[in-house]
């Protein structure tokens, strides 16, 4: 069985990969920075309280997890990246409402269904990979929620930004401590979604690294083509291979 002829096509526009560069970038300084200014005051109750749903009070994220150097560093950091990442995002949601392109990124009906099929893929249970399109189910839902986790972010933040100005936002999300605990909650849910996002890139789709740079996306290498799980099948040949019938 011969490979694949190659079907190029257009994947991204040139608004979604700079911003989803520059999101990267304004992240990594914000989480950065973050987990220093965290490490200044390393829990969520107020002097000589304990809080009831934080075990590690006074424990400290590891120094070269941080950015900032310390405290004022961090802030001046936290605050010159919060803009940025805001701006951009603003932007991103703005182009891809207009263009349509949110039509690719919010669950279709039988959402659970198709997320389940595809997690039975990637544990082994099923043997071939599910009908996708541009992204799968659980693509879809991670895209879907990060929005939504960075408003959270962006919100509880600037009510810890301007406690005494902004002090009804704080109070709607109980108190000043429980608004840094949902701020540094959600921090870390973002984390966990890009972590994954990147991880997942590596080890199933590395060829859609070249489509967010250029915009081009080799169709007959998707996953679905490769019948690609993570580690496995990344090679188009050895998918080839595979699916190859027994002489």
């Amino acid at each position: 069985m011969t490979e694949s002829q190659p079907q190029v096509v257009h994947r991204h526009h040139w608004i979604v990969r700079v911003t989803h560069w520059a999101n990267a970038i304004a992240l990594v300084l914000m989480i950065g920075s973050g987990l220093r200014i965290y490490n200044a005051f390393p829990g969520f109750a107020p002097r000589g309280e304990s809080f009831c749903c934080w075990p590690w009070e006074g424990s400290m994220i590891a120094d070269n997890l941080t950015f900032g150097g310390w405290l004022g560093g961090a802030r001046h950091w936290h605050f010159a990246a919060m803009w940025p990442l805001v701006m951009n995002g603003l932007v991103y949601l703005g182009f891809i409402w207009l263009h349509g392109e949110w039509r690719d990124l919010v669950p279709r009906r039988g959402f659970v269904r198709d997320a389940l099929a595809m997690a039975k893929f990637y544990l082994w249970i099923a043997g071939e990979h599910p009908r996708q399109g541009k992204h799968n189910a659980l693509q879809r839902g991670a895209y879907f929620v990060m929005p939504y986790v960075a408003a959270v972010s962006v919100v509880t933040g600037i009510a810890i930004w301007k406690p005494v100005q902004l002090g009804w936002l704080g109070a709607l999300m109980g108190g000043y401590a429980w608004a840094r605990y949902w701020h540094f909650l959600a921090m870390a849910a973002l984390i966990v979604l890009s972590v994954g996002h990147v991880i997942m890139v590596l080890a199933v789709d590395p060829y859609s690294l070249r489509a967010m740079l250029t915009g081009r996306y080799n169709a007959s290498l998707s996953p679905e083509a490769r019948n690609a799980r993570p580690l496995v099948n990344l090679l188009p040949r050895r998918a080839a291979k595979a699916e190859a019938p027994d002489e």
